[in-house]
């Protein structure tokens, strides 16, 4: 049995945009509509909107605050550090919209005093006799900026919030400024408040850091007094200490606190004498000890040793003894003489002989000193042991003084640091308070008015070609939403590649959307239903797109395999009116053109509709006689020969000159075209299909002619369809474009699967007229050939004139 896996999702592959682009070619409309809606509504905002004037001040941001004292304080040092940064203009940049600062504004302008009715919009001018309202640019005296510290009134803080609203600083990148704009509808209000906002910024900065330094004088000045109390009992405290103590000054004790200069006097940070007495006999009895220690390394060495010369001189004691070194020396020059002698002299000269003895006699010397120096090095060694001895209980002696005295010295060493510690911090509040009380009427501050706003003569907004662009592009982008959305929402197959690649199949032809003809009025066949005219393009309408495609089909189908294996076809969809039938009418048709003699076979028992399609055929039952069919021979009840109808030719040639249709069933290039019609109402379509009789009817049907095309019911709709396959060669499923669910189509081929048959191809039916339909075709070239002869009038002439 095949098996039919399950259509991977569109989504999944990505963005379309060739196919995107043709949807939007199709609803081409609709984003006209959304860009012209959104420019008619970029209009109307641009007629109802107020126009709006901006100003701009620039504010510049030192790096640190001007200041009179000179030196690197702490504080300063870190307020300067805070400043260079970029969270200081941050900082900055939002409290230039703080709403106490807007109301400071609004109290300072004058804008409350006639209920901010001139601030609120209306144009404010000044009367020529009436002087303008002062600027100052400096700070005013303490009676304004108490008026200006008052709470604000309900109108103040409301016009304050306005304002903050109206107001927008923005750091300039890489540099230290800050552009402040100010948005208002009057030019004049906009660059009056530009200025004030920048002004009182300066001027609440200012008031900040005069209050700021107020109180700090203020604690400073109490902290002073009572430094200075601290300071003094403390100073007392250690001067009746050292007259009750005078021994502890021996081993420690600042000299601040004896009220010497630092560095001064015989008492040191170090400590006392005692103290300094301890570390020298310390330091002696280390150096005794490690004496004693080597020497009696070394005598264990000499007794190891022996009499071993060499081995003695490479201890350093001995090598290093005066005597040792004296008679090494000795040594060493008579060798030297030996050595030029024998340069002159052979070794039987007397003066040969006699440097050799006296060298013998230097060696025997250096010999004896050797020997005697572990004699020596043993008188030494009781020495440094007697010493270190000596050393150790004098330094034990001093450290208990050492201790005796250092306990008397703790109290006066607290104290010393008490009272230096209390100096140190009144010197320091002294030095500040000088500072402060220096500084305090500075009105300076890290912040400056770098460019002064001007007059704006243009309107900031709105701004006609920014709205009507923004406008635009929205209208557009809101069309193109649109479009995506319905595109995206369509689950229905519109395109051959989007069919292909959803369903795995080939799509054998793809059939446009038509309308009646027009040439059907010039048609010389009368037919009395007009509507099934339009059904037979491919006869009636030669020239067609529709004849074209389903000529296609004819091709695809018949280049499936062998003749043998391509005799029956049965058509269906998966819902009903997908136009199976009128594709299995032209089908029909297009294979009789060719020379075939074909049976058409109306397949749907429940819905049957080719009676319809070709009523001529059917012109013998004018009198009311029941019409045969498909049922009557399933049940039984009569033959096929009797059943069949065939088709005049006339209803089969290409639209021209024919005959008149009466006796004349073969074309004029030897097809027929027979049709077997649905009959009378079955009450068991299911049932009779699934029978033998069935079988039997394809059987005998394609022993008698070239071509058997079955019509046939919906797959979903009923099970009729899915009872023939077993006895027909090719199948055929026709999906209607851009209105066949997908889950549907998967769905039909899905039972197919299950009757083990599997469709040879789609036929993607009614393709929409649309803008892009060559995305759609796939490079037709509809009326290829059209008025040069194809397909013409002229066609059955000349063929009967060549029969």
């Amino acid at each position: 049995m095949p098996v039919i896996s399950p259509p991977a999702d569109d989504t999944r592959r990505g963005f379309d945009f060739r196919h995107f682009w043709h949807s939007i070619l199709e609803r081409l409309w609709v984003v006209v509509i959304c860009t012209v809606a959104g420019l008619f509504l970029a209009l109307g905002y641009l007629a109802k909107t107020p126009r709006l004037y901006q100003s701009h001040a620039v504010l510049e941001v030192d790096f640190q605050e001007p200041t009179m004292i000179s030196g690197e304080e702490t504080a300063s040092r870190m307020r300067s550090m805070f400043l260079a940064s970029q969270e200081a203009l941050r900082t900055i940049e939002q409290n230039l919209t703080n709403r106490t600062l807007m109301s400071r504004v609004v109290r300072a302008e004058g804008l409350a005093d006639d209920g901010g009715r001139a601030f609120l919009g209306r144009s404010v001018t000044q009367d020529a006799n009436k002087p303008a309202s002062p600027r100052p640019s400096r700070i005013d005296s303490d009676t304004d900026i108490l008026v200006r510290n008052r709470a604000f009134t309900p109108v103040e803080d409301a016009l304050g919030g306005t304002l903050s609203s109206m107001v927008k600083p923005v750091i300039r990148r890489g540099t230290r400024l800050i552009d402040l704009y100010v948005t208002h509808p009057d030019p004049a209000m906009a660059q009056r408040l530009a200025e004030a906002v920048g002004r009182e910024y300066i001027r609440m900065s200012i008031e900040r850091r005069a209050d700021f330094s107020q109180e700090s004088l203020r604690y400073l000045m109490e902290e002073e007094d009572r430094l200075k109390r601290n300071l003094q009992r403390s100073e007392a405290a250690v001067a009746d200490y050292k007259a009750k103590t005078p021994d502890a000054l021996q081993l420690g004790g600042g000299a601040a606190a004896t009220g010497a200069a630092p560095g001064a006097g015989s008492a040191s940070s170090r400590g006392g004498l005692v103290e300094d007495r301890l570390q020298e006999l310390t330091s002696k009895a280390t150096a005794a000890k490690a004496d004693r220690v080597r020497l009696e390394s070394e005598l264990q060495q000499i007794e190891k040793i022996g009499d071993n010369v060499d081995a003695l001189l490479a201890i350093p004691s001995i090598a290093t003894a005066p005597v040792v070194t004296d008679r090494r020396k000795d040594v060493a020059q008579l060798e030297s003489a030996v050595a030029s002698l024998s340069q002159r002299y052979k070794s039987k000269h007397p003066k040969m002989m006699a440097a050799r003895a006296a060298l013998s006699e230097a060696r025997d010397a250096l010999n004896r000193a050797v020997l005697n120096q572990p004699a020596v090095l043993r008188n030494v060694l009781e020495q440094a042991r007697a010493a270190e001895a000596n050393l150790g209980s004098a330094a034990q002696d001093q450290e208990k003084a050492a201790l005796a005295l250092n306990k008397a010295a703790i109290g006066y060493q607290e104290l010393a640091r008490q009272a230096e510690t209390d100096r140190a911090l009144y010197e320091s509040v002294l030095r500040q308070i000088k500072e402060t009380n220096l500084t305090k009427d500075v009105k300076t501050t890290a912040l400056s008015i770098s460019e002064h706003a001007p007059l704006p003569y243009s309107p900031a907004s709105p701004k006609p070609v920014k709205a009507l662009v923004l406008g635009l592009l929205g209208g557009m982008a809101a069309g193109l939403g649109f479009v995506y959305g319905a595109d995206a929402l369509d689950r229905s197959l519109k395109t051959v590649d989007q069919t292909e690649s959803f369903l795995g199949l080939p799509v054998l032809a793809a059939v446009p959307e038509t309308t009646a003809p027009k040439k059907l009025a010039t048609s010389n066949h009368d037919t009395p239903d007009g509507a099934a005219i339009t059904y037979r393009l491919v006869a009636e309408a030669p020239e067609g797109p529709v004849a074209e495609s389903f000529r296609n089909l004819r091709a695809a189908l018949s280049l499936l395999g062998p003749e043998a294996e391509r005799k029956v076809f049965l058509f269906t969809s998966a819902l009903p009116n997908e136009g199976k039938s009128f594709t299995s009418a032209n089908y029909a048709l297009a294979l009789a053109q060719q020379g075939h003699r074909v049976l058409l076979i109306d397949g749907d028992l429940r819905r049957p509709s080719l009676d319809k399609i070709f009523p001529h055929a059917f012109n013998d039952n004018s009198e009311g006689n029941p019409v045969h069919g498909i049922v009557d021979y399933l049940v039984g009840e009569i033959g096929l020969a009797e059943v069949v109808r065939p088709v005049a030719a006339g209803e089969v040639e290409i639209s021209g000159k024919r005959g008149n249709g009466e006796g004349e069933f073969t074309t004029a290039t030897g097809g027929q075209l027979s049709l077997l019609a649905g009959g009378g109402r079955a009450p068991n379509p299911a049932e009779l299909l699934s029978g033998h009789s069935f079988g039997e009817l394809v059987a005998e049907a394609s022993r008698l002619f070239d071509r058997v095309v079955i019509d046939s019911a919906p797959l979903l709709a009923v099970s009729d369809t899915l009872l023939m396959t077993p006895h027909v060669q090719t199948i055929t499923l026709v999906v209607r474009a851009a209105k066949t669910p997908r889950n549907a189509i998967h769905r039909a081929i899905s039972l197919l699967a299950t009757a083990s048959a599997r469709p040879a191809g789609i036929i993607l039916n009614r393709l929409p007229h649309r803008r892009g339909s060559g995305y759609y075709y796939y490079y037709a070239s509809h009326g290829y050939g059209a008025g040069e002869g194809s397909y013409a009038g002229r066609y059955s002439e000349r063929v009967t004139a060549e029969t």
